[in-house]
């Protein structure tokens, strides 16, 4: 991607309404009735996408279940646990649970090739594809056998991602991003983060992305929104961008930029996925300014600040509008 200051999601977008309608009704449905309904669901994904004028596609992940939730049923070695919570506020603790019972495989693989021959055949624009990063994927998983330490586990959820990645890059995928919104609030040591990502995407011949954020689970956070104990360690990581959400912190720690090199791309959030408020252009043109106030425009993303996908659809398609007009804003101003 040459184009100065390109604009894409960073992964899924919202779910129209209807959408939602089918799938608590899941029950009632044959598979080819649910099919259809998630195929014409990314339709709408990479139409809203392709007419908003973003430069870079993606599925919407519109086959996803709360981020992470579906691909725990192509495992082995899994047993399903009720969510500890139902009720009240949406959180965390009403998502379902895993406990491990054996070594975790996927036979049949996370599904995402599909995903992806699928949405190539609906555009012709460049496509991201995004896959959940192992330390995300073990974070509803509690460990009861199959592993002396959760650290094995994640290393074998390593190898799963990387196979996956494998197989999208021989069917043709061109852009990868792994998703880990785990590195941002865990209490691990940003080196040993680093090297399970370069673990992660090892032998991989594509762009690949570490897309960082702070959880967006029903528009919340998880722990707190602080970037700092990542730096400098972060900067060691192989990939080829990184996303970083900032427009809903106000664009603290926006300085951070600073610290990386020239040549590593930074994808900067600059639309807030956490709010109902609509950025004008104008205020998307003001974020990416104060970016470049850090690193130079060449290395610079435009993105939201996170996935779209619990954001209402006519919130999101006008934050993606404001968006590709404030980009191009900026890029009149530095021709």
């Amino acid at each position: 991607m040459t184009k100065l200051l390109p604009t894409e999601l960073i992964g899924s977008y919202a779910l129209p309404s209807w959408l939602h309608v089918t799938l608590q009704h899941r029950g009632d449905l044959g598979a080819d009735d649910l099919s259809e309904a998630l195929d014409d669901a990314v339709r709408i994904a990479v139409f809203d996408q392709e007419h908003a004028g973003l430069d870079v596609i993606t599925d919407g992940e519109m086959r996803r279940r709360d981020f992470i939730q579906s691909f725990y049923d192509r495992f082995t070695g899994l047993r399903a646990l009720p969510p500890a919570r139902r009720f009240g506020a949406a959180g965390y603790d009403q998502n379902a649970r895993h406990e491990v019972v054996d070594k975790i495989t996927a036979p049949r693989g996370l599904g995402i090739v599909e995903e992806f021959q699928f949405l190539r055949s609906l555009s012709g624009a460049p496509v991201k594809i995004c896959l959940p990063g192992a330390m995300t994927l073990a974070l509803p998983l509690i460990l009861h056998a199959g592993y002396p330490r959760k650290e094995a586990l994640i290393e074998d959820l390593a190898r799963i991602v990387n196979a996956e990645m494998k197989a999208l890059v021989k069917a043709g995928a061109r852009l990868l991003q792994i998703d880990e919104p785990r590195y941002a609030t865990s209490e691990i040591d940003a080196k040993n983060l680093v090297e399970l990502f370069n673990f992660t995407r090892g032998g991989i011949t594509a762009s690949v992305g570490l897309h960082l954020c702070f959880g967006n689970f029903r528009g919340r956070s998880r722990d707190r929104r602080d970037y700092s104990p990542l730096f400098p360690a972060i900067l060691a990581a192989e990939c080829e961008q990184f996303n970083l959400e900032f427009a809903n912190r106000e664009f603290a720690q926006i300085e951070l930029l600073g610290q990386f090199r020239a040549d590593q791309r930074i994808g900067i959030g600059v639309i807030d996925v956490k709010s109902y408020f609509v950025e004008t252009p104008e205020e998307v043109a003001a974020g990416i300014r104060r970016a470049m106030e850090h690193a130079p425009a060449a290395s610079l993303v435009i993105t939201p600040d996170c996935g779209l996908n619990h954001c209402p659809r006519h919130i999101s398609l006008r934050k993606i509008q404001s968006l590709v007009a404030g980009a191009a804003l900026v890029r009149r101003e530095i021709g």
